[in-house]
């Protein structure tokens, strides 16, 4: 059956009646009709919808389309600090412990979570910084301020370039599991920006520092969750910007669209 012939049926499914399909089809505008195509496309492209209607109830098929075309929909969240600290949130007073540099840059103190992450499950996580003191700390798959994962990025020993130290961990209701450390295999600099990219997928993760592959490696206790940034007690940084954003391709970018009209 050809997509045309899917369309047909899918508006024949929404109205049954033979009497009012007739008068209906004859009012759908040109533009409507190809938005609805296009969405069929995706859902099929997706592997999302089959795409013979169930006999259920009417709203039944037409919610699992939006859902899932939401779920396939681009997830593009950026913050570089411009606006304030509004979107970010802490179960401590975040005010007496984050700063603004004089260049506008964040600097991170008790953990605060990015809220409009909070719903993710899968993404890409990107953040440039600066470690000035220590290590600074990104945090994932959080599911509150006490429930999450971390990754510590920490300079180790003195002079102009040390060592730089990777430790990852979980928290599930305040109780951290034993560390894990990972050396990075290039000296740290003083006084550079760093890339860090974390990729979540389902129960693996992979970090990235310099588009440089750190660690990899596997954890089923949390499912999903946002992202947040900390430094600890004695550490300072500095933070430009941090992304989070996942499905970027071209299929995302048009559910985007689609889920925004639907």
């Amino acid at each position: 059956m050809s997509l045309w012939a899917h369309c047909r049926k899918l508006l024949a499914y929404l109205a049954p009646e033979s009497s009012v399909y007739p008068a209906m089809a004859g009012k759908i505008a040109r533009k409507q009709i190809a938005v609805l195509t296009v969405l069929l496309a995706v859902a099929a492209i997706g592997g999302a919808v089959v795409l013979t209607p169930s006999r259920r109830s009417q709203p039944d098929t037409w919610d699992k389309l939006k859902k899932q075309v939401a779920t396939r929909a681009q997830v593009d969240l950026f913050d570089d600090f411009s606006a304030g600290l509004d979107n970010w949130h802490s179960g401590e007073d975040l005010a007496s412990t984050w700063s603004y540099d004089k260049n506008g840059f964040v600097n991170p103190g008790v953990l605060s979570l990015f809220e409009p992450s909070m719903h993710l499950t899968n993404y890409n996580l990107d953040a440039l910084v600066q470690i000035e003191t220590k290590g600074v700390g990104l945090v994932f798959r959080a599911a509150g301020p006490r429930t999450y994962q971390a990754v510590r990025v920490l300079v180790e020993g003195s002079g102009p370039m040390p060592a730089l130290m990777i430790e990852r961990y979980s928290v599930v209701a305040g109780q951290a599991s034993r560390p894990v450390r990972v050396r990075y295999p290039s000296r740290f600099q003083v006084d550079t920006l760093y890339r860090l990219q974390l990729q979540v997928r389902g129960d693996e993760f992979s970090l990235y520092i310099q588009g440089q592959l750190v660690d990899y490696w596997s954890d089923h206790r949390l499912g999903a969750g946002g992202v947040g940034l900390f430094c600890g007690p004695g550490e300072h940084a500095r933070v430009a910007w941090i992304r989070v954003s996942h499905n970027s391709d071209s299929l995302g970018r048009m559910c985007s669209l689609l889920a925004s009209v639907l």
